[in-house]
């Protein structure tokens, strides 16, 4: 059991030796001698032309509302959440008049029923259909 364990750290470190082995060995291209290339020295010379200077920005945001307004329009939006009077209700049919639109529907729905077949489609017979004994 020992020898295994000793076995099995002594590859692990091998491994891990020549993991960082591996590593060191890739070279990365520099940003620098990319942006010399042809291809981009109009965008690396005008690079920062684009951008307004920090001094100009300001310290705190100027487009947003005062606490005061805040509350104003929290109070107002519960105000009309409160009212229930805003929304104009209109009853609904009596149950007489329920029952006369529920049978006349009911007879609609009858009426383009009575061209289905009876049994629902008909299956079709397999042309020379001979099963097998």
């Amino acid at each position: 059991m020992m020898k295994r364990l000793l076995l099995n750290r002594i590859a692990l470190a091998s491994l891990a030796g020549v993991a960082l082995a591996s590593c060191q060995t890739v070279s990365f291209p520099k940003i620098n001698d990319i942006m010399k290339s042809p291809e981009f020295s109009e965008d690396a010379e005008t690079i920062g032309n684009d951008y307004p200077d920090i001094m100009d920005a300001p310290s705190a945001p100027t487009d947003i509302r005062s606490d005061r307004q805040w509350d104003n329009d929290a109070r107002s939006l519960q105000a009309l959440r409160d009212n229930e009077s805003g929304i104009p209700m209109e009853s609904g049919p009596n149950e007489a008049e329920a029952n006369r639109q529920y049978e006349n529907l009911k007879a609609k729905a009858q009426a383009y029923k009575k061209d289905d077949p009876p049994s629902g489609p008909i299956p079709q017979p397999i042309p020379n259909y001979k099963p097998r004994r």
